[in-house]
């Protein structure tokens, strides 16, 4: 099968809009330095796997409501379905990163079933300067290989290298676990109130619905909301 990618310079909506039709023949994108963050009023959904590495200075934005400044010390790293507004950018930004369709991850998970938890409930990942600069390593190597002359079988080749990337997320992410604090009963209703926005946002606006489906009182989850994310639920 011959592979078609999409070519540079990207945008983020448009992009994200071409790779979640899960065409077959865009099995991933890698995102360069010249590829452009856009701003938003409102949040971006996005639901397919993707990763990004911070090369220098800092991007201000919002995962699901919280606010996080993304630079050199963290990774983004999107597995499972976030609602992610680009709120500011520094003049000196500068970001490189790799995105999936859904197709291409499953084959991946399937190789290797352990990246299936990786960044479940965090998209915002702490890295330590060797993690850093591995991560560089294979995003500059997976360059390197893409522009290879010649080259036949672009996925098939490429897979090995974004298999090792991710790989290395993940092993990232149980460095994290181990010295994680535990979880919160109010952070628990925080990330299943989430997980059912993302289900039913398009036709349930009610926080009574949601509410519902948790076993609280639209109270309650209004009261755990606010104290989680400094917002309310209807927001």
């Amino acid at each position: 099968m011959s592979v078609r990618m999409i070519q540079p310079v990207f945008t983020f909506d448009k992009l994200l809009q071409r790779l979640q039709l899960d065409k077959e023949e865009t099995p991933f994108v890698i995102w360069h330095e010249k590829d452009l963050f856009g701003t938003y009023d409102n949040p971006v959904k996005i639901d397919i796997p993707c990763l990004f590495l911070c090369l220098d200075g800092e991007m201000q934005l919002d995962i699901n409501l919280q606010p996080y400044r993304f630079n050199r010390e963290h990774l983004l790293c999107f597995i499972t379905p976030c609602a992610c507004r680009i709120v500011s950018r520094s003049p000196g930004f500068r970001c490189v990163g790799l995105l999936l369709s859904k197709s291409f991850w499953r084959q991946l998970v399937f190789a290797e079933r352990t990246l299936g938890k990786i960044a479940i409930r965090d998209a915002f990942i702490t890295v330590d300067d060797d993690e850093h600069e591995r991560l560089t390593r294979f995003y500059e190597l997976l360059c390197l290989c893409a522009d290879a002359p010649g080259l036949q079988d672009f996925a098939g080749t490429l897979y090995p290298l974004i298999l090792g990337m991710f790989c290395q997320v993940r092993n990232i992410c149980r460095r994290l676990e181990d010295i994680a604090i535990p979880m919160s009963h109010s952070e628990k209703i925080f990330y299943d109130f989430l997980d059912l926005l993302h289900t039913h946002y398009r036709k349930q606006r009610r926080v009574s619905f949601y509410a519902d489906e948790l076993s609280l009182t639209p109270r309650h989850l209004t009261t755990v909301i606010r104290l989680v994310s400094g917002r309310s639920a209807a927001r």
